[in-house]
């Protein structure tokens, strides 16, 4: 996401090239995005976002309790990165700037001390149901069902252990009644949840990172929008000559990614103080990124993260 977006943005204005072990661009992971976000980004490299919509749910529905969706749609991510590989040009150049936007692999960046990376497992499945949003936490991950219109579904589970995902997707598929059925096609990954104040240094020497490389990623492992802004401030600090900003930045723009990831680890310790304080910020945030909570719906989530999310459940 953010290296083909970077490249767009360069390529009217700098010599670009782009390195890519993979010969066509992956599909893992989900493919939800804040429309409003994603349309006007996009809208910068000649793409009309609306074209890759493929559906608008309702609801997000968090551990059985129902939130109006605002701004979150799914998108053809696979298809969108595909139309955009056509126009990339391939090959290596000596560059005075290399990027990583290389994700959890981070393979030019330094690796990140006592980093936090969680195994993602997905498919894709038809069920008939209605076509909302649906994710289940635990205090170790996560679990999620994104519709796709005409039925499709991804069905996946973000966890640190491949025993623990098997367990918390079947609790998602026992909550919200997906069945378990043949899957159309299936992707292992994996992802980073630490934030970008952790995973420092985004700049050292001639290289700079962006995206998950750099902990662009929210603590509840929404990377797509994340990516596509992190590419722009880039963008903006070489076109203005001000790399060394680039740093500063970061951490401006995703304050709240931090916000995010300390709710998280609060949650993760079972820790009860500030709990109630971090929870009020985090679903404030993300009700301005993503839905609308009732006055109810609030309240509830505001007492099961009071509660604390248990590590298992029977």
């Amino acid at each position: 996401m953010s290296g083909s977006f970077l490249y767009m943005l360069l390529r009217d204005h700098h010599e670009v090239g782009i390195v890519d072990v993979r010969v066509r661009p992956p599909c893992e992971c989900a493919w939800e995005i804040p429309y409003d976000g994603a349309k006007r980004l996009y809208s910068l490299i000649g793409v009309d976002f609306e074209d890759y919509v493929l559906s608008r749910p309702k609801h997000i529905v968090i551990n059985g309790i129902a939130f109006r969706n605002m701004r979150l749609v799914l998108f053809d991510r696979r298809r969108l990165l595909r139309d955009l590989w056509r126009e990339l040009e391939f090959g290596e150049l000596r560059p005075d700037l290399s990027v990583d936007a290389t994700g959890t692999e981070r393979a030019f960046l330094p690796r990140i001390k006592d980093d936090e990376i969680y195994f993602t497992f997905q498919s894709l499945e038809k069920h008939r149901i209605e076509e909302d949003i649906f994710i289940y936490i635990r205090r170790t991950g996560y679990a999620w069902a994104f519709p796709l219109g005409d039925n499709l579904w991804h069905v996946g589970v973000g966890e640190k252990s491949m025993q623990e995902a098997i367990k918390l997707l079947r609790l998602l598929r026992r909550k919200y009644g997906f069945e378990e059925k043949r899957s159309l096609c299936q992707c292992r990954s994996h992802v980073r949840l630490m934030p970008p104040s952790k995973c420092m240094p985004i700049l050292l020497g001639g290289v700079v990172g962006v995206g998950e490389a750099i902990g662009c990623i929210s603590g509840f492992g929404e990377g797509n929008l994340p990516a596509l802004q992190s590419a722009k401030i880039l963008y903006e600090c070489i076109m203005s000559d001000r790399l060394g900003d680039y740093r500063r930045e970061i951490l401006r723009e995703f304050k709240w990614i931090e916000e995010e990831h300390e709710l998280v680890r609060w949650a993760q310790s079972n820790r009860k103080t500030g709990r109630l304080r971090m929870a009020s910020r985090v679903i404030s945030v993300f009700a301005r990124r993503a839905l609308v909570p009732t006055p109810k719906t609030f309240r509830d989530a505001i007492h099961q993260l009071r509660s604390g999310i248990p590590k298992t459940e029977m």
